[in-house]
């Protein structure tokens, strides 16, 4: 079976959303020089649970979500944003 070239590429594109909004929140803090440690407080968390958060970023809330907008100064779209 043959799959036409747009619905591979649509495919391959697709990424989960919360592997998107974790990739905007790494730029947004590499971009404003965020430490690990402020992120931690930022999102009220653990080291140990930035970690796994980047395993797993569905794992991140909307209420840190919202926290990290509001820290950040940026709008919500942004972190949607591929």
């Amino acid at each position: 079976m043959k799959l036409s070239k747009s619905k591979t590429a649509m495919n391959s594109s697709k990424l989960p959303l919360a592997k998107i909004i974790w990739s905007n929140i790494i730029r947004q803090q590499y971009l404003l020089g965020v430490t690990d440690q402020q992120l931690c407080e930022l999102l009220d968390i653990t080291p140990r649970t930035l970690l796994n958060y980047r395993k797993d970023p569905a794992a991140i809330t909307l209420r840190q979500l919202e926290a990290l907008v509001n820290s950040f100064g940026v709008d919500a779209d942004v972190m949607l944003k591929t």
